[in-house]
């Protein structure tokens, strides 16, 4: 298929969980961005990235939220209109997924929309000998909530590009793509072009505040 006839979308997609856990590295890494000496980050930032699925052209709007607890509350303001919530912990750090299970993934179901396609990653699996998370139980909360899973490594690239595809992959069957195909239908190729130009334009203006983590 030309590149004229894809389908252009926006999907929002958010990465939620506790500070240092990499959700900054994982996107640096995605964006092929260097992700060495990243601290905290500090402040909600967002980048673009274009990624073609079968017969489409996804805008991945990418969502960088603060994972600190005296932050958290700012981060719902973010989780109404988005498509794909991405939690991501440490491995290394049992409390970093049992906050995924006892509070993120309970603010998303509600400041989110519903129907959200959801995903986790297991972060920093280059650490695996210093692992701290069961596996049985990462396996039962992804299957009680239907979330794609997988182990990553932002610092060695480890299944994250897999992950980011598979996600948009699972966004192109969901309930979103029901309302949108209407839209879809009717958006001429001069309409998306612009589109994309103001996208590109706004990346190009982003400042980013990173300060996080591997």
């Amino acid at each position: 298929m030309s590149e004229k006839s894809k389908k252009k979308i926006q999907c929002k997609l958010i990465l939620v969980g506790d500070s240092g856990v990499g959700k900054t590295c994982i996107i640096n890494t995605y964006l092929k961005r260097n992700t060495l000496n990243v601290a905290a980050t500090l402040s909600t930032s967002w980048y673009t990235k274009y990624e073609e699925i079968k017969n489409y052209e996804l805008a991945f709007q990418i969502w960088d939220t603060v994972g600190q607890e005296q932050y958290r509350s700012l981060n719902t303001l973010f989780f109404k209109d988005a498509h794909i919530c991405l939690f991501v912990f440490d491995i290394t750090r049992k409390e970093s997924f049992s906050n995924i299970k006892n509070y993120w993934y309970e603010s998303i179901i509600t400041n989110g929309p519903e129907g959200i396609v959801c995903g986790i990653a297991g972060n920093k699996n280059d650490l695996s000998e210093h692992e701290k998370v069961d596996r049985d139980e990462v396996k039962e909360f992804c299957d009680e909530i239907n979330a794609i899973f997988k182990y990553t490594s932002a610092k060695n690239n480890i299944c994250i590009d897999e992950l980011f595809k598979e996600l948009g992959y699972k966004f192109l069957h969901s309930e979103f793509m029901k309302d949108m195909s209407l839209s879809l239908s009717s958006i001429s190729d001069s309409k998306d072009n612009k589109f994309l130009i103001k996208e590109k334009n706004k990346r190009k203006k982003l400042k980013m505040e990173n300060i996080g983590c591997c």
